[in-house]
């Protein structure tokens, strides 16, 4: 049988400044990390192509390369990685990466196009090496929550950052990006070296949430062939998020920009922290749960409730039904509140629920490196054969399909890990 018993005993004011400090320090860390990587997409490069598509979209699809292939190595550096490299590994990483964004600024095109490629690949380690630091914990999904806001508010942060930079004070678009995030760097040396000062988890933690190790290649080969079905419906859950949201957050300016022409920079913050304060308090009532399995089911339910919404947003936005900016807030709200979960809150109860051995790294990656891959042929579709097509009507077209495609595929994830813990239950 496997048991679903937790933690009983109030919280002490150890556990607590525990908590705050693995929430800030995990936060800010990957927060300062959008800061080398999300800025580009404030960029819109009007008028000038390379290679035969348009530069911004050819840097767009340079990073998402890198972090594809960051994605394919991190299945195996992630998963087999010593716990005591992990801060000397993310202070190399993006300090490789912002090294990138000024070579991409001081090398002619395209080849300047290899350095965000290189950023990208540096970057794409970043959440695996930040998120070891407080799996496997009593309150992961409560820290993991505070973590998760980075994916919406960050990214609106660095955007209206980037539009700062060059509205106002004039920087010259290609060297924007490095010198945005010189902004970033006091607050990533403080943050990192506050994870290293997080406490491991505790014998008690340990029982409930199992043992976090790395994994070796006969570990991950077992795992695959035990949950394989079950695996790929969340790999194509994760394809179907990653897509919708790397078209949403880095052709964002040029979306808003059919909406509403004379938004101002802040129009990225205001959205985007509007969106994360709601999918935080959303998200922080499905977590906190003793039972594994009745988390899993209930991150079931709230990933196909965010497709539905991605999906009415999507007609909403189609037949011009109600104001577009207060749609596109819901959007990313439906969007994050699956993607949130998928990444944040289901993998961890996943491990505990089934008795995993092993540790979240493989599974981000595995899932990833498939998702940023789909994101980049999406990318190129639209850029060789959609070329008359603007990037709003485009994503609402993509919306559309892929909510219907992933309420599906969810229907179908729970009918499977529902069965698999009844198997499992009897043994």
């Amino acid at each position: 049988m496997l048991s679903q018993s937790t933690f009983t005993g109030k919280i002490t004011k150890a556990q607590v400044a525990n908590i705050s400090l693995a929430a800030f320090a995990s936060f800010s860390t990957y927060f300062c990390m959008y800061g080398f990587r999300k800025t580009i997409s404030a960029t819109t490069f009007d008028g000038i192509n390379t290679l035969g598509i348009s530069f911004k979209s050819a840097l767009v699809i340079a990073q998402v390369l890198g972090y594809m292939t960051a994605k394919f190595i991190g299945i195996k550096f992630i998963a087999e990685l010593e716990p005591a490299k992990r801060a000397r590994y993310i202070l190399l990483l993006i300090g490789g990466a912002h090294l990138s964004l000024l070579m991409l600024a001081l090398v002619p095109r395209p080849l300047n196009l290899a350095f965000l490629y290189i950023n990208g690949m540096c970057l794409g380690l970043i959440w695996g090496l930040v998120f070891s630091f407080i799996e496997g914990r009593r309150f992961t999904d409560f820290i993991a929550l505070i973590l998760s806001i980075n994916f919406i508010f960050s990214s609106g942060v660095a955007k209206s950052i980037g539009r700062v930079c060059i509205e106002s004070w004039g920087i010259a678009e290609i060297y924007m990006p490095f010198v945005a995030g010189c902004l970033f760097l006091p607050l990533l040396f403080i943050s990192v070296y506050a994870l290293t000062r997080i406490p491991p988890p505790t014998p008690l933690e340990t029982a409930q949430r199992g043992k976090r190790e790395p994994m070796n290649a006969q570990g991950r080969k077992a795992l695959l062939q035990r949950f394989l079905p079950g695996l790929l419906a969340i790999i194509l859950i994760n394809l179907l998020l990653t897509i919708l949201r790397d078209i949403k957050d880095n052709y964002a300016v040029e979306i808003i920009r059919k909406i509403r022409p004379d938004a101002n920079p802040g129009i990225f913050t205001r959205m985007e922290t509007i969106a994360a304060l709601v999918v935080f308090a959303l998200l922080l009532t499905i977590s906190g749960l003793s039972s594994h399995f009745k988390s899993i089911k209930r991150h079931h339910f709230v990933i196909g409730a965010g497709f539905i919404a991605v999906g009415l947003c999507a007609i909403c936005l189609y037949i011009k039904f109600g104001d577009a900016i207060a749609l596109l807030v819901t959007y990313t709200i439906g969007l994050y509140l699956s993607y949130n979960t998928l990444q944040c809150l289901f993998l961890d109860r996943f491990i505990s629920a089934y008795k995993v051995n092993g540790n979240i790294g493989f599974f981000f990656y595995l899932m990833d490196s498939v998702g940023y891959l789909g994101s980049c042929i999406l990318i190129l579709n639209k850029e060789l054969f959609n070329t008359q097509t603007d990037w709003l009507p485009y994503f609402i077209y993509v919306s559309a399909i892929f909510a219907v495609i992933g309420l599906a595929t969810v229907v179908f994830s729970w009918i499977y890990f529902r069965r698999k813990f009844q198997q499992l239950q009897t043994i």
